[in-house]
Protein backbone atom coordinates (compact mmCIF):
# COMPACT_ATOMS: atom_id res chain seq x y z
CA UNK A 1 0.00 0.00 0.00
CA UNK A 2 1.35 3.41 -0.92
CA UNK A 3 2.12 5.76 1.96
CA UNK A 4 -0.48 8.32 0.80
CA UNK A 5 -3.23 5.67 0.94
CA UNK A 6 -2.50 4.70 4.51
CA UNK A 7 -4.68 6.16 7.26
CA UNK A 8 -3.18 9.41 8.53
CA UNK A 9 -2.36 9.74 12.21
CA UNK A 10 -0.99 12.86 13.89
CA UNK A 11 0.63 12.95 17.30
CA UNK A 12 0.50 16.40 18.91
CA UNK A 13 3.13 17.31 21.48
CA UNK A 14 1.52 20.31 23.21
CA UNK A 15 3.53 23.46 23.80
CA UNK A 16 4.51 23.52 27.46
CA UNK A 17 4.56 27.34 27.34
CA UNK A 18 0.84 27.61 26.62
CA UNK A 19 -0.99 29.14 29.62
CA UNK A 20 2.20 30.93 30.71
CA UNK A 21 3.86 27.82 32.09
CA UNK A 22 7.61 27.32 32.30
CA UNK A 23 9.08 25.60 29.25
CA UNK A 24 9.69 21.88 29.59
CA UNK A 25 12.14 20.74 26.94
CA UNK A 26 12.82 17.12 27.79
CA UNK A 27 13.21 14.93 24.73
CA UNK A 28 9.78 13.52 23.75
CA UNK A 29 10.51 9.85 24.28
CA UNK A 30 6.87 8.83 23.82
CA UNK A 31 6.96 10.26 20.31
CA UNK A 32 10.07 8.24 19.50
CA UNK A 33 8.41 5.01 20.65
CA UNK A 34 5.18 5.75 18.78
CA UNK A 35 7.16 6.49 15.63
CA UNK A 36 8.81 3.09 15.82
CA UNK A 37 5.44 1.40 16.35
CA UNK A 38 3.23 3.28 13.90
CA UNK A 39 5.18 4.72 10.98
CA UNK A 40 5.28 1.55 8.85
CA UNK A 41 1.61 0.61 9.20
CA UNK A 42 0.16 4.13 9.06
CA UNK A 43 0.95 7.51 7.58
CA UNK A 44 2.28 8.82 10.89
CA UNK A 45 3.13 12.47 11.54
CA UNK A 46 4.33 14.44 14.57
CA UNK A 47 3.15 17.97 15.28
CA UNK A 48 5.76 19.12 17.78
CA UNK A 49 4.31 22.36 19.13
CA UNK A 50 6.70 22.18 22.08
CA UNK A 51 10.05 21.84 20.33
CA UNK A 52 9.04 24.29 17.59
CA UNK A 53 7.23 26.69 19.97
CA UNK A 54 4.07 26.73 17.83
CA UNK A 55 0.97 28.72 18.70
CA UNK A 56 -2.60 27.49 18.33
CA UNK A 57 -3.13 28.99 14.90
CA UNK A 58 -0.03 27.31 13.50
CA UNK A 59 -1.21 23.96 14.88
CA UNK A 60 -4.65 24.39 13.36
CA UNK A 61 -3.24 25.19 9.94
CA UNK A 62 -1.03 22.09 10.02
CA UNK A 63 -3.96 19.84 10.97
CA UNK A 64 -6.30 21.33 8.35
CA UNK A 65 -3.77 20.72 5.60
CA UNK A 66 -3.08 17.15 6.68
CA UNK A 67 -6.70 16.18 7.54
CA UNK A 68 -5.82 13.10 9.64
CA UNK A 69 -8.24 10.32 10.52
CA UNK A 70 -6.78 10.04 14.02
CA UNK A 71 -5.34 12.72 16.30
CA UNK A 72 -3.32 11.60 19.30
CA UNK A 73 -2.03 13.87 22.07
CA UNK A 74 0.70 12.96 24.53
CA UNK A 75 -0.18 14.07 28.05
CA UNK A 76 2.60 14.57 30.57
CA UNK A 77 2.03 15.16 34.27
CA UNK A 78 -1.23 16.64 35.56
CA UNK A 79 0.58 19.95 35.95
CA UNK A 80 0.47 20.28 32.15
CA UNK A 81 -3.08 18.97 31.69
CA UNK A 82 -4.39 22.28 30.32
CA UNK A 83 -1.92 22.12 27.45
CA UNK A 84 -3.13 18.64 26.53
CA UNK A 85 -6.78 19.71 26.58
CA UNK A 86 -6.00 22.79 24.51
CA UNK A 87 -4.47 20.54 21.88
CA UNK A 88 -7.84 18.81 21.56
CA UNK A 89 -9.65 22.15 21.23
CA UNK A 90 -7.32 22.88 18.33
CA UNK A 91 -7.83 19.42 16.83
CA UNK A 92 -11.63 19.56 16.98
CA UNK A 93 -11.63 22.97 15.28
CA UNK A 94 -9.26 21.84 12.53
CA UNK A 95 -10.52 18.29 11.86
CA UNK A 96 -13.88 17.78 13.62
CA UNK A 97 -14.40 14.25 12.33
CA UNK A 98 -11.07 12.82 13.45
CA UNK A 99 -10.89 10.17 16.17
CA UNK A 100 -9.16 11.69 19.19
CA UNK A 101 -7.00 9.81 21.69
CA UNK A 102 -5.16 11.04 24.79
CA UNK A 103 -2.23 8.99 26.05
CA UNK A 104 0.56 9.35 28.57
CA UNK A 105 0.99 9.84 32.31
CA UNK A 106 -1.94 12.23 32.78
CA UNK A 107 -4.73 9.94 31.53
CA UNK A 108 -3.08 6.90 33.09
CA UNK A 109 -3.07 8.40 36.57
CA UNK A 110 -6.10 10.70 36.35
CA UNK A 111 -8.60 9.25 33.83
CA UNK A 112 -11.61 10.50 35.81
CA UNK A 113 -10.54 14.09 35.10
CA UNK A 114 -9.26 13.63 31.55
CA UNK A 115 -12.45 11.98 30.30
CA UNK A 116 -14.55 15.03 31.21
CA UNK A 117 -13.24 16.68 28.03
CA UNK A 118 -15.77 15.91 25.29
CA UNK A 119 -13.19 16.73 22.65
CA UNK A 120 -11.51 13.46 23.65
CA UNK A 121 -12.99 10.19 22.38
CA UNK A 122 -10.62 7.71 24.04
CA UNK A 123 -7.99 7.50 26.75
CA UNK A 124 -5.11 5.16 25.98
CA UNK A 125 -3.38 4.38 29.27
CA UNK A 126 -0.11 2.66 30.19
CA UNK A 127 2.44 1.55 27.57
CA UNK A 128 1.98 1.54 23.79
CA UNK A 129 4.19 -1.44 22.92
CA UNK A 130 2.27 -4.47 21.60
CA UNK A 131 -1.04 -2.58 22.08
CA UNK A 132 -1.48 0.70 20.22
CA UNK A 133 -1.51 -0.63 16.64
CA UNK A 134 -4.26 -3.14 17.40
CA UNK A 135 -6.38 -0.53 19.15
CA UNK A 136 -6.13 1.94 16.27
CA UNK A 137 -7.04 -0.79 13.78
CA UNK A 138 -10.23 -1.44 15.73
CA UNK A 139 -11.15 2.24 15.72
CA UNK A 140 -10.49 2.70 12.00
CA UNK A 141 -12.50 -0.43 11.23
CA UNK A 142 -15.31 1.01 13.40
CA UNK A 143 -15.28 -2.11 15.60
CA UNK A 144 -16.33 0.03 18.54
CA UNK A 145 -17.55 -2.76 20.82
CA UNK A 146 -14.22 -4.52 20.53
CA UNK A 147 -12.46 -1.23 21.17
CA UNK A 148 -14.55 -0.71 24.29
CA UNK A 149 -13.42 -4.10 25.59
CA UNK A 150 -9.74 -3.32 25.03
CA UNK A 151 -7.64 -3.46 28.21
CA UNK A 152 -5.98 -0.37 29.57
CA UNK A 153 -8.26 2.16 27.89
CA UNK A 154 -11.10 4.40 29.06
CA UNK A 155 -14.06 6.21 27.51
CA UNK A 156 -17.39 7.85 28.42
CA UNK A 157 -20.58 5.86 28.51
CA UNK A 158 -23.89 7.25 27.23
CA UNK A 159 -24.47 9.00 30.55
CA UNK A 160 -21.08 10.68 30.33
CA UNK A 161 -19.50 8.58 33.08
CA UNK A 162 -16.02 7.11 33.03
CA UNK A 163 -15.65 3.51 31.91
CA UNK A 164 -12.15 2.32 32.70
CA UNK A 165 -10.71 -1.02 31.63
CA UNK A 166 -7.94 -2.06 33.97
CA UNK A 167 -4.69 -3.25 32.34
CA UNK A 168 -4.05 -6.95 31.87
CA UNK A 169 -0.30 -6.36 31.66
CA UNK A 170 2.31 -3.69 32.23
CA UNK A 171 5.45 -2.67 30.36
CA UNK A 172 7.42 -5.35 32.20
CA UNK A 173 5.45 -8.07 30.39
CA UNK A 174 6.22 -6.74 26.90
CA UNK A 175 8.17 -9.37 24.95
CA UNK A 176 9.87 -7.07 22.44
CA UNK A 177 10.99 -3.55 23.33
CA UNK A 178 11.18 -1.28 20.29
CA UNK A 179 14.12 0.97 19.60
CA UNK A 180 13.23 4.69 19.73
CA UNK A 181 12.88 6.10 16.21
CA UNK A 182 14.14 9.68 15.75
CA UNK A 183 13.32 9.94 12.04
CA UNK A 184 10.25 12.18 12.33
CA UNK A 185 11.35 14.71 14.92
CA UNK A 186 13.86 17.52 15.05
CA UNK A 187 15.95 17.01 18.17
CA UNK A 188 17.86 20.27 18.00
CA UNK A 189 15.49 22.28 20.24
CA UNK A 190 15.87 19.62 22.94
CA UNK A 191 19.64 19.32 22.94
CA UNK A 192 20.52 22.58 24.68
CA UNK A 193 19.15 22.77 28.20
CA UNK A 194 18.36 25.82 30.28
CA UNK A 195 20.02 26.15 33.68
CA UNK A 196 19.44 23.00 35.69
CA UNK A 197 21.68 20.73 37.68
CA UNK A 198 21.52 18.28 34.74
CA UNK A 199 23.11 20.86 32.43
CA UNK A 200 26.50 20.50 30.83
CA UNK A 201 28.27 23.23 28.90
CA UNK A 202 25.45 25.25 27.32
CA UNK A 203 27.17 25.11 23.93
CA UNK A 204 27.41 21.31 23.88
CA UNK A 205 24.43 19.15 22.82
CA UNK A 206 22.99 17.03 25.63
CA UNK A 207 20.61 14.13 25.06
CA UNK A 208 18.37 12.28 27.50
CA UNK A 209 18.11 8.52 27.27
CA UNK A 210 16.03 5.77 28.90
CA UNK A 211 17.41 2.23 28.88
CA UNK A 212 14.66 0.60 30.95
CA UNK A 213 11.16 1.37 32.23
CA UNK A 214 9.60 0.83 35.62
CA UNK A 215 10.74 0.40 39.22
CA UNK A 216 10.21 -2.55 41.59
CA UNK A 217 10.20 -0.49 44.79
CA UNK A 218 7.19 0.97 46.57
CA UNK A 219 8.01 4.48 47.80
CA UNK A 220 4.78 5.90 49.16
CA UNK A 221 4.76 9.12 47.12
CA UNK A 222 5.73 7.65 43.74
CA UNK A 223 3.33 6.94 40.84
CA UNK A 224 5.73 4.63 38.99
CA UNK A 225 3.86 1.49 40.06
CA UNK A 226 0.59 2.90 38.70
CA UNK A 227 2.14 3.69 35.35
CA UNK A 228 4.56 0.82 34.80
CA UNK A 229 3.83 -1.91 37.33
CA UNK A 230 6.64 -3.35 39.43
CA UNK A 231 8.61 -5.30 36.83
CA UNK A 232 11.40 -3.38 35.08
CA UNK A 233 11.39 -3.64 31.30
CA UNK A 234 14.94 -3.47 29.99
CA UNK A 235 15.75 -2.47 26.46
CA UNK A 236 18.30 -4.67 24.63
CA UNK A 237 21.75 -3.25 25.26
CA UNK A 238 22.60 -3.32 21.56
CA UNK A 239 19.60 -1.06 20.88
CA UNK A 240 20.73 1.33 23.60
CA UNK A 241 24.25 1.44 22.21
CA UNK A 242 22.96 1.93 18.66
CA UNK A 243 20.86 4.86 19.88
CA UNK A 244 23.87 6.47 21.56
CA UNK A 245 25.95 6.05 18.42
CA UNK A 246 23.16 7.59 16.33
CA UNK A 247 23.02 10.61 18.65
CA UNK A 248 26.78 11.02 18.47
CA UNK A 249 26.92 10.63 14.69
CA UNK A 250 23.89 12.69 13.63
CA UNK A 251 23.71 15.30 16.39
CA UNK A 252 27.29 15.36 17.73
CA UNK A 253 25.94 14.60 21.20
CA UNK A 254 28.78 14.47 23.70
CA UNK A 255 26.71 14.51 26.90
CA UNK A 256 24.05 12.07 28.13
CA UNK A 257 21.57 12.13 30.99
CA UNK A 258 20.07 8.77 32.02
CA UNK A 259 16.43 9.03 33.12
CA UNK A 260 15.81 5.40 34.13
CA UNK A 261 13.91 4.80 37.37
CA UNK A 262 16.05 1.73 38.11
CA UNK A 263 19.27 2.18 36.16
CA UNK A 264 21.47 0.25 38.61
CA UNK A 265 19.15 -2.53 39.73
CA UNK A 266 20.65 -5.17 37.42
CA UNK A 267 24.37 -5.11 38.24
CA UNK A 268 25.40 -7.34 35.35
CA UNK A 269 23.53 -5.18 32.85
CA UNK A 270 24.81 -1.78 33.99
CA UNK A 271 28.34 -3.15 34.13
CA UNK A 272 28.04 -4.47 30.57
CA UNK A 273 26.65 -1.14 29.37
CA UNK A 274 29.48 0.84 30.92
CA UNK A 275 32.11 -1.61 29.71
CA UNK A 276 30.79 -1.07 26.19
CA UNK A 277 31.40 2.67 26.65
CA UNK A 278 35.07 1.83 27.19
CA UNK A 279 35.34 -0.84 24.51
CA UNK A 280 33.74 1.40 21.87
CA UNK A 281 35.62 4.49 23.03
CA UNK A 282 32.54 6.71 23.24
CA UNK A 283 34.32 9.49 25.14
CA UNK A 284 31.05 10.78 26.56
CA UNK A 285 30.27 12.77 29.67
CA UNK A 286 27.19 11.52 31.43
CA UNK A 287 24.92 12.05 34.42
CA UNK A 288 22.15 10.00 35.99
CA UNK A 289 19.10 11.88 37.19
CA UNK A 290 18.16 9.45 39.94
CA UNK A 291 19.99 6.34 41.07
CA UNK A 292 19.46 3.96 43.98
CA UNK A 293 22.21 4.56 46.52
CA UNK A 294 22.05 1.00 47.83
CA UNK A 295 23.32 -0.30 44.48
CA UNK A 296 26.44 1.89 44.51
CA UNK A 297 29.84 0.75 45.76
CA UNK A 298 33.47 1.64 45.14
CA UNK A 299 33.92 -0.76 42.24
CA UNK A 300 30.89 0.51 40.33
CA UNK A 301 31.71 4.15 41.04
CA UNK A 302 35.23 3.67 39.71
CA UNK A 303 33.86 2.12 36.52
CA UNK A 304 31.39 5.00 36.20
CA UNK A 305 34.21 7.51 36.46
CA UNK A 306 36.25 5.73 33.78
CA UNK A 307 33.28 5.85 31.40
CA UNK A 308 32.69 9.59 31.75
CA UNK A 309 30.32 9.94 34.69
CA UNK A 310 30.44 13.49 36.04
CA UNK A 311 27.34 13.57 38.24
CA UNK A 312 24.93 11.30 40.05
CA UNK A 313 21.80 12.24 41.96
CA UNK A 314 20.63 9.91 44.69
CA UNK A 315 17.22 10.02 46.33
CA UNK A 316 17.86 9.87 50.06
CA UNK A 317 14.40 11.27 50.91
CA UNK A 318 14.84 11.40 54.70
CA UNK A 319 17.53 11.68 57.33
CA UNK A 320 15.46 9.49 59.65
CA UNK A 321 15.86 5.75 59.31
CA UNK A 322 12.44 5.26 60.91
CA UNK A 323 10.78 7.46 58.29
CA UNK A 324 12.51 5.57 55.48
CA UNK A 325 11.48 2.19 56.89
CA UNK A 326 7.99 2.88 58.17
CA UNK A 327 6.66 5.92 56.29
CA UNK A 328 8.29 6.19 52.87
CA UNK A 329 8.96 2.44 52.54
CA UNK A 330 12.35 2.91 50.89
CA UNK A 331 15.02 0.16 51.23
CA UNK A 332 17.88 2.53 52.05
CA UNK A 333 20.25 2.42 55.01
CA UNK A 334 21.49 5.89 55.89
CA UNK A 335 24.83 4.58 57.10
CA UNK A 336 25.76 3.83 53.48
CA UNK A 337 25.49 7.46 52.35
CA UNK A 338 28.52 9.24 53.91
CA UNK A 339 31.02 6.75 52.40
CA UNK A 340 29.42 7.32 48.97
CA UNK A 341 29.86 11.07 49.32
CA UNK A 342 33.50 10.59 50.25
CA UNK A 343 34.19 8.19 47.37
CA UNK A 344 32.48 10.43 44.80
CA UNK A 345 34.53 13.41 45.96
CA UNK A 346 37.73 11.37 45.65
CA UNK A 347 36.78 10.40 42.10
CA UNK A 348 35.58 13.84 41.06
CA UNK A 349 31.97 12.76 40.54
CA UNK A 350 29.52 15.42 41.67
CA UNK A 351 26.92 13.91 43.98
CA UNK A 352 23.52 15.51 44.39
CA UNK A 353 20.76 14.36 46.72
CA UNK A 354 16.98 14.68 46.85
CA UNK A 355 14.98 14.77 50.06
CA UNK A 356 11.21 14.70 50.50
CA UNK A 357 9.95 16.29 53.69
CA UNK A 358 6.51 16.28 55.36
CA UNK A 359 5.26 12.78 54.69
CA UNK A 360 2.25 11.95 56.90
CA UNK A 361 3.58 10.12 59.94
CA UNK A 362 6.78 12.18 59.97
CA UNK A 363 7.40 14.42 62.97
CA UNK A 364 8.74 17.97 62.91
CA UNK A 365 11.90 16.76 64.62
CA UNK A 366 12.39 14.13 61.91
CA UNK A 367 12.07 16.84 59.26
CA UNK A 368 14.79 18.77 61.08
CA UNK A 369 16.78 15.55 61.21
CA UNK A 370 16.73 15.40 57.41
CA UNK A 371 18.25 18.87 57.18
CA UNK A 372 20.96 17.94 59.68
CA UNK A 373 21.77 14.75 57.81
CA UNK A 374 21.98 16.59 54.48
CA UNK A 375 24.28 19.19 56.00
CA UNK A 376 26.55 16.61 57.64
CA UNK A 377 26.91 14.64 54.41
CA UNK A 378 28.07 17.73 52.48
CA UNK A 379 26.60 16.76 49.10
CA UNK A 380 27.63 18.86 46.13
CA UNK A 381 24.05 20.06 45.87
CA UNK A 382 20.93 19.06 47.76
CA UNK A 383 17.27 19.63 46.93
CA UNK A 384 14.38 19.48 49.36
CA UNK A 385 10.91 18.74 48.05
CA UNK A 386 7.67 19.01 49.97
CA UNK A 387 5.67 15.78 49.86
CA UNK A 388 2.94 16.28 47.28
CA UNK A 389 0.27 13.64 46.74
CA UNK A 390 0.08 12.33 43.20
CA UNK A 391 -2.93 10.50 41.77
CA UNK A 392 -3.29 6.83 42.69
CA UNK A 393 -0.38 6.77 45.12
CA UNK A 394 -0.20 5.43 48.67
CA UNK A 395 0.52 8.96 49.87
CA UNK A 396 -2.69 10.31 48.38
CA UNK A 397 -4.71 7.46 49.87
CA UNK A 398 -3.38 8.24 53.36
CA UNK A 399 -4.01 11.98 52.95
CA UNK A 400 -7.61 11.38 51.89
CA UNK A 401 -8.30 8.92 54.69
CA UNK A 402 -6.96 11.25 57.36
CA UNK A 403 -8.30 14.52 55.89
CA UNK A 404 -4.82 16.03 55.58
CA UNK A 405 -5.62 17.95 52.38
CA UNK A 406 -7.62 21.16 51.84
CA UNK A 407 -11.30 20.65 51.11
CA UNK A 408 -10.84 22.13 47.62
CA UNK A 409 -7.71 20.11 46.77
CA UNK A 410 -7.58 19.11 43.12
CA UNK A 411 -4.87 17.60 40.94
CA UNK A 412 -5.88 19.94 38.11
CA UNK A 413 -5.97 23.20 40.07
CA UNK A 414 -2.79 25.27 39.44
CA UNK A 415 -2.64 26.36 43.07
CA UNK A 416 -1.76 22.76 43.97
CA UNK A 417 0.98 22.24 41.36
CA UNK A 418 4.66 21.71 42.11
CA UNK A 419 6.77 20.55 45.02
CA UNK A 420 7.64 23.89 46.56
CA UNK A 421 4.32 24.55 48.29
CA UNK A 422 2.95 22.09 50.81
CA UNK A 423 -0.69 21.05 50.83
CA UNK A 424 -0.62 18.51 53.66
CA UNK A 425 -1.51 19.59 57.19
CA UNK A 426 -0.96 17.22 60.10
CA UNK A 427 -0.62 17.61 63.84
CA UNK A 428 3.12 18.09 63.27
CA UNK A 429 3.33 20.70 60.49
CA UNK A 430 1.46 23.12 58.24
CA UNK A 431 2.12 24.07 54.60
CA UNK A 432 3.40 27.52 55.55
CA UNK A 433 5.93 26.12 58.01
CA UNK A 434 7.16 23.67 55.38
CA UNK A 435 7.55 26.31 52.67
CA UNK A 436 9.58 28.55 54.98
CA UNK A 437 11.87 25.89 56.38
CA UNK A 438 12.43 24.31 52.97
CA UNK A 439 13.50 27.54 51.26
CA UNK A 440 15.76 28.78 54.02
CA UNK A 441 17.40 25.44 54.82
CA UNK A 442 18.07 24.88 51.12
CA UNK A 443 19.84 28.22 51.08
CA UNK A 444 21.73 27.67 54.33
CA UNK A 445 22.96 24.15 53.55
CA UNK A 446 23.93 24.60 49.89
CA UNK A 447 25.64 27.97 50.20
CA UNK A 448 27.27 28.03 53.64
CA UNK A 449 30.72 28.97 52.32
CA UNK A 450 32.28 30.62 49.24
CA UNK A 451 33.59 27.21 48.22
CA UNK A 452 30.10 25.68 48.25
CA UNK A 453 28.64 28.66 46.42
CA UNK A 454 31.16 28.21 43.63
CA UNK A 455 30.56 24.46 43.59
CA UNK A 456 26.82 24.87 42.98
CA UNK A 457 27.39 27.67 40.47
CA UNK A 458 29.60 25.30 38.48
CA UNK A 459 26.92 22.61 38.55
CA UNK A 460 24.31 25.03 37.25
CA UNK A 461 26.66 26.48 34.61
CA UNK A 462 26.17 29.97 36.01
CA UNK A 463 28.08 32.56 38.02
CA UNK A 464 28.10 33.06 41.77
CA UNK A 465 26.54 36.49 41.20
CA UNK A 466 23.67 35.10 39.13
CA UNK A 467 23.21 32.33 41.65
CA UNK A 468 23.00 34.91 44.46
CA UNK A 469 20.04 36.52 42.70
CA UNK A 470 18.36 33.13 42.31
CA UNK A 471 18.90 32.46 46.02
CA UNK A 472 17.40 35.81 46.94
CA UNK A 473 14.30 35.20 44.83
CA UNK A 474 13.98 31.70 46.28
CA UNK A 475 13.97 33.09 49.82
CA UNK A 476 11.52 35.86 49.00
CA UNK A 477 9.15 33.65 47.02
CA UNK A 478 9.67 30.61 49.28
CA UNK A 479 10.94 28.58 46.34
CA UNK A 480 8.01 29.19 43.99
CA UNK A 481 9.39 30.77 40.82
CA UNK A 482 6.55 29.92 38.43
Amino acid sequence: MLQENKPKIVLIIPNSKWFGKRPWKQMPYAALILTALLKDEFSFHILDANGNNLDEQQCQEYLRQLAPEVVMVTGGSAEYHRQAHQAFVIARAACPNAITILGGVYPTTLPEEAIKDHNIDWLFMYHAEERINHFIRLLLAKEIEKAKAFSGIAYRDEAGNLVENRPTCYIGQVKTMVQPDYSLIDLKPYLYQESTDYQFNADEPTAFIITGYGCPYKCSFCASRTISGRVVAYRPLEDVLAEIEYLQRDYQVSNLVFLDDALLMNRKRITALLQAFLDRQYRLSWKAASVSAWHLDDELLELMKKTGCVQLTISVESGSQRVLNEVILKPLKLETIPPLVKKCRELGINLGANFVISNPGETWEEIRQSFRFAEDCDFDVVHFHIATPLPRTHLYKICKEKNYLPADFSFTDPQFFGYGVGHITTEEFTPFELAVVRAFEWDRINFSSPEKQQRVANLYQTTVEQLAEHRKQTRRKLGVHF
